[in-house]
Parts: C-alpha cells; sequence; structure tokens
C-alpha cells in the first residue's frame, strides 16, 4: 500500500473506535445541510428604480408635446387654406347696371385675369436638361501602349499587362512591347508579369529567338532565373549558346549559373 497513513488507521483501527465527535458537531452539519429561506422583496423594493425611470420619462415626453403645442408659429387644426386658394374658390359677382348692361366696376373686373387665368398663365419653369460635355472636353484615356510605358507608376503598367492577357489578342507589335518591357522595365515585378505573358506563347514563331535576346541582354537575377526555366522548354540553337554564356560569364549570380548547367546537362549539351 502506497499511502503509509492510510494504512497506519487500518491497522489501528480498533485504537479509533472508542472516540466519539462532540454532540454539537452532528447539529452544526445538519444546520448547514438545510438551505436558508428564501425571503421575497416586495415588488416596489425590487422594481421601484424601473418605476421612477418609466415615470420620469413620461414627465419628460409630457412636456416636450406642451411645448410644441404652445408653439404660436405651429398650424391649428382646421386653419385657413392658403390665400391663393381662396381666390380660386371664390366667384366674383361685378355688378350690374339697371338696364342690365355692365357697370365701369364690371369693365375694370373684365380687364383684369381671373385668379385661375392668373395661375395658368405663370411661366412653368423648364425642366432641367444634363449638360452636355462637348466631344472635345471628353475626359481622353491613355492608349494602351502609352500606360504600358508609363514610368510614372508600376501599377499603371502592371494594370497595361493585365489588360494585354486578358484581351488575347497579341500581335506582333504587342510581342515587341513586352519584350521590351520585359527587358528594360525599372520593376522587378513588372518583368515578371510581362515573362508570364510570353511564357504562354513558346507556340509561335520567332519567340524563341526573342527569347534567346532577352537571355543575353537581361540583367534582373530574378528574371534571369525566369527565363532560364523557360528556355528548359525551348530546342533552339541560339537559346542554347545563350544558356552557354550565362553559365561562363562570371558576372552571372550563382543560382541563374546553377540553373543553367543543370538544363545544358539534362539535354546533353555539355
Amino acid at each position: 500500500m502506497n499511502d503509509p497513513l492510510k494504512k497506519f488507521v487500518q491497522e489501528n483501527r480498533e485504537a479509533f473506535d472508542h472516540l466519539v465527535p462532540p454532540t454539537d458537531v452532528l447539529q452544526r452539519l445538519k444546520a448547514q445541510l438545510v438551505p436558508p429561506p428564501v425571503v421575497k422583496k416586495p415588488f416596489m423594493q425590487r422594481h421601484g428604480k424601473a418605476i421612477w425611470l418609466v415615470a420620469a420619462s413620461s414627465l419628460v415626453g409630457i412636456v416636450c408635446t406642451y411645448v410644441l403645442l404652445s408653439r404660436p408659429d405651429m398650424p391649428q387644426g382646421g386653419g385657413a387654406e392658403p390665400r391663393i386658394a381662396q381666390q380660386a374658390d371664390t366667384e366674383v359677382v361685378a355688378p350690374r347696371s339697371a338696364k342690365g348692361m355692365p357697370s365701369a366696376a364690371d369693365s375694370s373686373l373684365s380687364n383684369e385675369p381671373s385668379p385661375q387665368v392668373a395661375i395658368a398663365q405663370r411661366p412653368q419653369p423648364s425642366p432641367s436638361k444634363k449638360a452636355v460635355r462637348p466631344a472635345s472636353a471628353q475626359p481622353h484615356t491613355p492608349s494602351l501602349f502609352s500606360r504600358l510605358a508609363d514610368s510614372t507608376s508600376a501599377s499603371i503598367r502592371l494594370a497595361a499587362i493585365l489588360e494585354i492577357e486578358q484581351s488575347n489578342k497579341l500581335d506582333d507589335h504587342t510581342l515587341t512591347k513586352l519584350f521590351s518591357t520585359m527587358n528594360h522595365d525599372a520593376n522587378t515585378n513588372v518583368r515578371l508579369a510581362a515573362l508570364d505573358v510570353l511564357s504562354r506563347q513558346l507556340h509561335r514563331p520567332q519567340v524563341a529567338d526573342r527569347f534567346a535576346d532577352a537571355l543575353a541582354v537581361q540583367s534582373d537575377p530574378v528574371v534571369q532565373l525566369g527565363l532560364v526555366k523557360i528556355a528548359a522548354q525551348l530546342n533552339h540553337v541560339a537559346v542554347e549558346e545563350a544558356l552557354f554564356a550565362l553559365a561562363r560569364s562570371p558576372y552571372t549570380f550563382s543560382a541563374v549559373k546553377d540553373e543553367a548547367y543543370a538544363i545544358l546537362l539534362n539535354q546533353d549539351k555539355l
């Protein structure tokens, strides 16, 4: 048995049987087991604060209603209608002379237009017309190639490359612009975006020659590494010569040089 205290109690159980606990211990235990009675508070004590809040809000509402209704500029119920409406509804009867001819007052009334005619003759506001901007004032949208050559913002050039990719219209002129961007753009992300679009045009003629030229003129190691990986898919003499030049150049980045050697070994060119 691992517990020495328990072992001691079991071995000396008879020595503890003559001990009797005090009488008040059982009473205290019974008192603790009986839950205390719950005293329910009156309603006013439990909800007195909420009742006062309701009464205060009602009093504030009554005072605000009285102040609004007692303002002199508020229109009263059943008040007089506008003056023009009264004049329009009132029929003017001109006095006539004894012989049934219209009097001078009648002739003066006949010269004045009636309220209905005056209202009808009031010039109506012409409907507003939207101002049409002349064609010369329309905002000029830069062309796609001008945005591709925008040197002020790399995001504009990236957006132009994305538009070229989505249009799926890559003619020779567009390919030339993309190769120029990949080789000479100042931003690496723009170069990689152009490389990504051009890597899907390997089936087109003369693309291999342009990739070989790009391997020769590219100076960005990140783009060089991407070009070398694409060159592994091209079986072209100019591409092989460009890979040899990269592998033997002392200025080539080590990772690019290793990738070029690996491609040449896989193609049995070494």
